[in-house]
């Protein structure tokens, strides 16, 4: 018997931003915008995930590893069954989750990004630091290719 296995395209989005709070909505429409160009329901289910991901990621990176004037770079790579999203910003150093409090505004980011992704990492350079996180693949996408 030979098993057939539906051979998902390989898609890659990249965005380069300034490193400013103001530019955190914009940056989140337009990859939902990608998302949607790629099949994706961005309505809801493993959108809305990578969406909240992306969200954290670039405002960490612009909050805790940019200064004035920096960029982000946020890159989109789906293959196979996972889609990973990738911010980069110039603190290569790596920073410790803050401690938060039941009733404080910040710290829980990175415990939501853990707690949706498959998979998270950080990789450091002599003069930026990339974080990552990926989830599965959208269904609806696989149902368009």
């Amino acid at each position: 018997m030979v098993a057939v296995e539906r051979v998902r395209s390989v898609r890659h989005w990249e965005g380069v931003f300034p490193a400013d709070s103001d530019v955190v909505p914009v940056a989140r429409h337009t990859m939902r915008s990608e998302l949607r160009k790629w099949g994706w329901d961005v309505d809801g289910g493993r959108a809305g995930d990578l969406l909240l991901i992306f969200t954290e990621l670039v405002t960490n990176a612009i909050r805790h590893g940019s200064s004035q004037g920096d960029v982000v770079v946020v890159r989109l790579d789906e293959r196979g069954d996972t889609c990973r999203v990738e911010v980069e910003d110039s603190r290569p150093d790596r920073l410790l989750p803050e401690d938060f409090t039941a009733c404080g505004e910040h710290g829980r980011g990175l415990i939501l990004v853990n707690g949706l992704a498959l998979a998270v990492g950080v990789a450091t350079a002599a003069t930026t630091k990339r974080v990552w996180a990926s989830v599965l693949a959208d269904d609806a996408a696989g149902a368009t290719r």
